[in-house]
């Protein structure tokens, strides 16, 4: 029956989006932001001119953040 061949051609491809690695790879890189976060209240505003390289970094993270979302959905919407 094709109905049938089709549901499990996609519970096959939905099965290789592990949720749990993108939970983890998201989770990685939103600790990672925070220690950068942290880092930088670290630095007294009045030890010097602002540094900006702190929230580069950050903005770094959270697009590798959303790239991991936006593959899983990609590989999801295939099915």
């Amino acid at each position: 029956m094709p109905g049938r061949f089709g549901a499990t051609a996609a519970s096959a491809e939905t099965s290789r989006v592990d949720p749990d690695a993108v939970v983890r790879g998201v989770a990685d890189l939103l600790d990672r932001v925070d220690e950068v976060r942290r880092a930088a209240s670290d630095h007294d505003a009045h030890d010097g001119p602002v540094d900006l390289t702190p929230l580069s970094a950050q903005a770094e993270l959270l697009e590798q953040a959303h790239d991991v979302l936006t593959t899983a959905l990609e590989q999801l919407d295939r099915v």
